[in-house]
């Protein structure tokens, strides 16, 4: 009995033994991966066969105290990555998941951001509130209405007062102006007005006589000239200085006096302020010559609307050549305006 139970462990041994072999073997075998490729499974395949003049199946007899070399195993090849150049049939190694690719050398290799950081957005960005101004602090074109105060204070002839005043006439009217920015601050202006004076009967004593030296009526009065305007942009008030050349066209009543309107001419050719001696000598209107400078403040109220108000001197040629700057039409305005 004891022989035989000794025996049995015997045998249980060696089959452990040879199992933990073959396990050891196993473990030093190198990774083997199948061909992807008809000459890379060839190449695989095994050892060329020796063309030398060694006889096969001899092995080449080691020295003692030497190792000898370890042969090395086939190693795993890497497929090729798919593409066009390959048609797209060899396998791609996929990535390890505790493997991070490079970071990125040229920063267009980045990815893009959006916009407006790194991209042109389609609309500008808005701000909550809205803080945007609104009223334009630019503009192209202006159009301006203006009802207009007027004062004619021109030495007519049979109105002057005693020592030769000559006396102030008032009226009121309406003015219109269409601007054109030509610069950033220099604007070209034309301006039209016309006005209204209501004149009553004059009459003087002549040779114990009473005769009527001017007629009652309405003086009709028509500037109209050109100019650059020069803008002092403050915000939302905009002062405004102008000059430049007009025509003043007086129409006065028809008199019965020579020298007035559709009357002779003096004896010397001379007729009222105004008007002109023709071919026929008959008085006619005529236009006179003048200069003017403005002042006038705009307050921005809307994008496209604004109210001011306007001065205006006006002086005739006539009267800078004696160097007498007294305004013969003098204006003052309220202003409407409508830009775009």
């Amino acid at each position: 009995m004891r022989t035989q139970g000794s025996g049995q462990l015997s045998l249980v041994a060696l089959v452990f033994a040879l199992g933990m072999s073959a396990v050891a073997q196993a473990a030093e075998l190198p990774p083997w991966e199948p061909p992807t490729t008809e000459a890379e499974g060839q190449a695989d395949a095994g050892p060329a066969e020796s063309t030398g003049t060694e006889p096969q199946g001899e092995a080449k007899p080691v020295p003692q105290g030497e190792a000898k070399p370890v042969e090395a195993g086939p190693q795993p090849k890497v497929a090729p990555a798919s593409g066009p150049a390959n048609g797209g049939t060899a396998n791609v190694r996929s990535l390890a998941r505790d493997e991070v690719p490079p970071p990125p050398i040229d920063p267009n290799d980045a990815p893009f951001m959006r916009p407006p950081n790194n991209q042109i957005g389609t609309t500008p960005p808005r701000t909550r509130p809205d803080i945007r101004q609104g009223w334009s602090a630019r503009r192209r074109f202006a159009l301006t209405v203006a009802p207009t105060y007027a004062m004619l204070r021109l030495p007519f002839q049979g109105r002057t007062t005693g020592n030769n005043q000559v006396p102030r006439l008032h009226g009121a009217g309406v003015g219109a102006e269409f601007d054109v920015q030509a610069w950033r601050w220099i604007w070209v202006r034309a301006m039209g007005v016309y006005s209204g004076h209501p004149v009553g009967e004059e009459r003087a004593q002549m040779d114990m006589e009473v005769v009527r030296t001017a007629p009652p009526g309405m003086i009709h009065v028509m500037s109209y000239g050109v100019g650059p305007v020069f803008a002092l942009d403050l915000g939302r008030f905009l002062p405004l200085i102008e000059v430049g050349v007009a025509g003043l066209r007086v129409v006065t009543p028809t008199g019965g006096v020579t020298g007035q309107r559709g009357e002779a001419c003096m004896a010397n050719g001379a007729c009222d302020v105004g008007l002109k001696c023709n071919s026929a000598r008959i008085c006619e209107v005529t236009t006179i010559g003048e200069m003017y400078l403005g002042l006038a403040v705009d307050l921005l109220v809307r994008r496209h609307l604004s109210f001011g108000a306007q001065f205006r001197y006006n002086v005739r040629f006539a009267e800078l050549k004696s160097l007498n700057l007294t305004p013969g039409y003098l204006l003052g305005t309220l202003r409407l305006t409508v830009r775009f």
